[in-house]
């Protein structure tokens, strides 16, 4: 889906391992972008619960996602990678109970979680590239 692939560009510019300003390297050290990641992660956790009850087990796209963006955002343990598993996990288990089979509503809300994601990706591009957001 075109809406997915903008998610994905606009992490490679994340994952991409460009150098930053000094100012986008704090910028990605602030509580601002922590807590975006962190919401970053939410919508990953329900958006993969709804790809896998709509096609099963074996696809685990957005799980991988989850692994590339914590390999590079906090590839150490430590209190940002704690939180943002614990919000993907605790997502990825509220949208279980609220969904027990692929309906209309369910990709409706998936194609939510795809603009959310993507305004969260687009954001944190630009505080990565020292552009306030």
């Amino acid at each position: 889906m075109p809406k997915r692939l903008s998610i994905i560009s606009m992490l490679a510019l994340l994952i991409s391992g460009a150098p930053f300003s000094v100012s986008a390297q704090d910028m990605t050290k602030s509580p601002v972008y922590q807590d975006k990641l962190v919401d970053l992660a939410d919508v990953l956790g329900r958006i993969h619960s709804i790809r896998v009850l709509c096609n099963g087990q074996s696809d685990q796209y957005w799980r991988q996602f989850m692994r590339n963006l914590l390999d590079v955002e906090a590839p150490q343990q430590g209190y940002l990678r704690s939180r943002m598993v614990e919000s993907f996990n605790t997502a990825y288990t509220a949208e279980q109970a609220l969904r027990q089979s692929c309906t209309i509503e369910a990709t409706q809300a998936e194609t939510e979680l795809s603009e959310r994601g993507r305004a969260l990706s687009d954001s944190l591009a630009s505080m990565a590239s020292g552009v306030s957001p």
